[in-house]
């Protein structure tokens, strides 16, 4: 009787327990993102588990300002993820206090880095590998509405484009219909925050936004750094093909609307902007007095430095980037992966396969990444900040670059010197 109770007590655990799990070591991955990208993310993570004979992936999400509260509060108490999505504004910050594993030696053994879009400053520190880069995204692409385009007999713009040509294109399609001194449509529109055209303007420009230790602020003291803040200036109150910021106040995404010719952004918002109802296409920024850059931002996996399961850990890392994970989050159009072999597989439509050949790029050291300092954030927000009372006309473009040098600096210099105590 008693050996008939226990038989059948261990059929219903069987039965409550899948047997796959029962032998499997759970890890817990974590990332923030949208419901796109979550939805994504969940196939990545199925697959692999599917894969899997000894390894099961948790997946945990939230929003962007959310996951880093919580991630900050989980360190704290010693149970952070296993796995985490991590940003190049907060690398630093996390790698310096020790809550990434040191996985150079898998990194250096296992994975051919040459085979990546791989870019040292969100995955390395203090010359060990901390994480290993998962995709890519790029900024100051260039999209223009070729309805527009059409309409008012514009050629597109292509790689001979330099800020001449791109300047006489924005007043032809600068269309004041009514006379009332507004205009219905907008020739340009270069977002002021430093992705979406900030950086790229002031680099091909000649410029520099910090010196090459990332110590000290320039775009005040290096003329070529103001030079490009004054053609963002200038479109906006001497040429006036670019609204305001004042104006543009509440327009979340102004090319969305229709009634602009031309912006630049992140590769990111061709999501978004296949859903539009007029025809766009992509094309590079065009060409500065120093020539063509753009940005090239990454994000990247690592394991907690406390983790009970390093090895399980980063075989789950090794999936995301390898052929199977890519391959999927790139046909999903999630993010573009940073495996060379797969990146071609975001673009796989006619009206995006131009922005293929930007990563050309890359190599001649024209996609560059975004300077990411301690406190990154921090300054990076300040900078656009103080540089905003320009963009809204309340101050010029030289004063409003000096006051936004002097207080990046103060936070860069409280920054190194907190880490190098």
């Amino acid at each position: 009787m008693k050996l008939r109770f226990l038989s059948t007590l261990l059929i219903i655990l069987l039965l409550i327990v899948p047997l796959g799990a029962q032998s499997k070591v759970e890890i817990l991955y974590m990332r923030w993102g949208d419901l796109k990208e979550i939805e994504v993310e969940k196939k990545i993570v199925e697959a692999f588990n599917q894969s899997q004979n000894k390894i099961f992936v948790r997946l945990e999400s939230a929003a962007w300002g959310a996951y880093w509260q919580q991630l900050q509060n989980r360190i704290a108490a010693g149970n952070a993820p296993d796995v985490m999505l991590i940003s190049g504004a907060y690398f630093i910050d996390l790698a310096s206090k020790g809550v990434f594993l040191d996985i150079t030696d898998w990194m250096d053994k296992e994975i051919n880095i040459k085979n990546y879009y791989y870019t040292p400053d969100v995955c390395e520190w203090n010359g060990k590998k901390y994480a290993m880069v998962r995709d890519i995204h790029l900024g100051g692409v260039m999209y223009y509405n070729k309805d527009l385009f059409d309409k008012y007999k514009v050629r597109y713009p292509d790689w001979t484009w330099d800020w001449n040509k791109w300047l006489d294109a924005a007043k032809k399609l600068t269309i004041d219909e009514n006379k009332d001194g507004i205009p219905e449509i907008w020739g340009l529109y270069i977002p002021t925050w430093g992705e979406g055209g900030l950086y790229p303007i002031i680099w091909s420009a000649g410029g520099e936004i910090l010196t090459k230790d990332k110590k000290t602020c320039v775009i005040y003291s290096n003329p070529k750094s103001l030079e490009g803040l004054k053609f963002m200036y200038d479109i906006r109150y001497k040429y006036k093909v670019c609204p305001s910021e004042s104006f543009m106040q509440g327009l979340a995404d102004p090319f969305m609307t229709g009634n602009f010719a031309m912006t630049t952004g992140l590769t990111s918002f061709i999501v978004g902007y296949k859903k539009l109802p007029f025809r766009w296409g992509i094309a590079p920024i065009p060409s500065g007095p120093a020539g063509r850059y753009m940005t090239a931002n990454q994000l990247s996996l690592a394991i907690y430095s406390k983790t009970k399961y390093p090895r399980e850990a980063w075989e789950f890392i090794k999936f995301a980037v390898g052929p199977k994970g890519q391959e999927i989050m790139g046909k999903e159009h999630q993010a573009i992966p940073a495996l060379k072999t797969k990146t071609r597989v975001y673009f796989d439509e006619e009206n995006i396969k131009p922005a293929l050949k930007i990563f050309e790029l890359y190599e001649k050291g024209q996609l560059r990444s975004l300077m990411f300092t301690p406190s990154w954030l921090e300054w990076n927000n300040m900078l656009e900040t103080t540089l905003g009372y320009a963009w809204q006309g309340k101050v010029d473009i030289e004063k409003a670059a000096k006051t936004a040098e002097e207080r990046v600096n103060k936070i860069l210099k409280e920054a190194w010197d907190k880490l190098n105590k």
